[in-house]
């Protein structure tokens, strides 16, 4: 597929199927993102890669999370929904930046931004999604605990969940170039 098919057909996938996809297309993935344009060429992100454990441990924090945002319990079809979405994508990278010169960070992000659009371009073509998650569960302190990553040394971005796509997502409308293009002469 070229560039710009791949880039205009890639959609967030929201539902995986429980499918488990071959570890060294991800690390394939991975190491292509390593190639985003970042200042200073400081290579500030870092990658979390969760197994079993750990994807079970931020599944139940996220069940716990969400009902004590909503204050309520969660029905057992709700807690099942928001385990699957971390139990079933086949792979779940978590992200961050190291933490560094703080006039720097947004810098920082934006390179992981191209990293991730790189990775999920990459895993696009051959078929495989991808879903940039940045839910407050994934940036949790428990979520510093659970991967034993110190918050001193990186900030947690979100998870890259990367699996088999339950279904592609419509393509949304776009707006024109026109929209958002200011010319100066």
């Amino acid at each position: 597929m070229d560039l710009t098919s791949l880039t205009m057909s890639r959609r967030t996938v929201h539902n995986y199927k429980p499918i488990k996809i071959d570890d060294a297309l991800v690390e394939k993935a991975l190491e292509l993102s390593l190639w985003a344009p970042n200042h200073k060429l400081t290579f500030p992100w870092a990658y979390f890669w969760t197994g079993p454990e750990s994807r079970e441990k931020l599944a139940a924090l996220s069940v716990e999370l969400k009902e004590a945002k909503s204050g309520e319990p969660l029905s057992e079809i709700k807690k099942k929904a928001v385990r699957e979405g971390i139990t079933n994508p086949s792979h779940v990278v978590v992200l961050a930046t190291r933490i560094g010169d703080p006039g720097r960070a947004h810098e920082d992000y934006a390179t992981l931004a191209c990293s991730v659009q790189i990775a999920s371009l990459f895993l696009w073509e051959k078929g495989i999604g991808t879903k940039w998650s940045t839910g407050g569960n994934w940036m949790s302190a428990r979520t510093y605990e659970i991967l034993g990553v110190s918050s001193s040394e990186f900030k947690l971005e979100g998870a890259l969940l990367i699996g088999v796509p339950l279904m592609t997502p419509p393509t949304p409308e776009r707006p024109s170039l026109a929209s958002c293009l200011r010319r100066f002469s």
